[in-house]
């Protein structure tokens, strides 16, 4: 099996057991000129998947909450500051206390 991608990528425009003119010809059917495309084995392709940076993975359920959780009560704290610092301003333009 051969593997006609973007060059430098994974991205496949033909994957098969054609000849390489065939998979060129396919690519151009496709909108690619020859110079952005790539064929590669198996094992040129698979290497390449290999080493393709991998995405970092999604929080569970329980560490998603607990995310939440503390963003909702961080926020919490910011309003009540915010109370604060607004009440402590409406005291002192009344002459203090």
């Amino acid at each position: 099996m051969r593997y006609c991608v973007v060059k430098n990528t994974t991205k496949v425009i033909d994957g098969s057991e054609n000849s390489i003119e065939i998979m060129l010809q396919n690519a151009q059917n496709a909108g690619f000129a020859e110079t952005e495309v790539e064929i590669l084995t198996e094992e040129e392709y698979q290497e390449r998947l290999a080493n393709e940076p991998k995405p970092p993975p999604q929080p569970t359920s329980e560490q998603q909450l607990t995310m939440e959780m503390t963003m909702a009560m961080a926020q919490m704290q910011m309003d009540n500051m915010m109370a604060i610092a607004e009440l402590t301003n409406l005291i002192m333009a009344m002459g203090g206390m």
